[in-house]
């Protein structure tokens, strides 16, 4: 719960890398599965920041002006967004970054000053994003060290 809290009160998901390796040493995740997994996370596993935040926007801005969203949008959606988290950094206001690739790939860029006040709001946003990609992270370690039969249960259950 601390590495959640710090998380979502620094907004920035490499900046909690040592709480989360920290947590997930306490819940019996191997230091070797915590240590890769969490770091691979804080690198190409930004859903909140790279995903969820510039999907919702661009169907938001799609409906919003009228755009055809068919089975192709949201293809070219799912695409852009796996491709584009790829890599982002997990610094605050990379989120930013992200929605405006995916809105100019889906032919929305001319339509960014109508989501001015989004931006505005963004620091606030910004802290349940990398919470997000955090608690991610973490989930991802414990799935993985539990597939490769090294996580201990019963410091888990502790």
């Amino acid at each position: 719960m601390t590495t959640m809290l710090f998380a979502f009160s620094s907004r920035s998901s490499v900046g909690t890398l040592p709480y989360t390796l920290n947590t997930l040493e306490d819940l019996g995740v191997s230091q070797q599965s915590g240590n890769f997994v969490a770091t691979l996370g804080t690198s190409i596993g930004m859903n909140g920041c790279a995903g969820i935040f510039p999907a919702m926007l661009g169907i938001l801005l799609a409906q919003a002006t009228g755009v055809e969203m068919n089975i192709a949008f949201y293809v070219l959606l799912i695409i852009v967004v796996t491709v584009g988290s790829i890599g982002i950094a997990g610094v605050p206001g990379t989120a930013t970054v992200a929605a405006t690739v995916t809105l100019n790939s889906l032919g929305l860029g001319a339509y960014m000053s109508r989501i001015g006040a989004i931006f505005g709001i963004d620091p606030i946003i910004d802290m349940g994003r990398t919470m997000i990609n955090v608690t991610g992270s973490m989930v991802s370690a414990i799935i993985v060290d539990r597939w490769e039969g090294t996580f201990d249960q019963e410091q888990f259950k502790r």
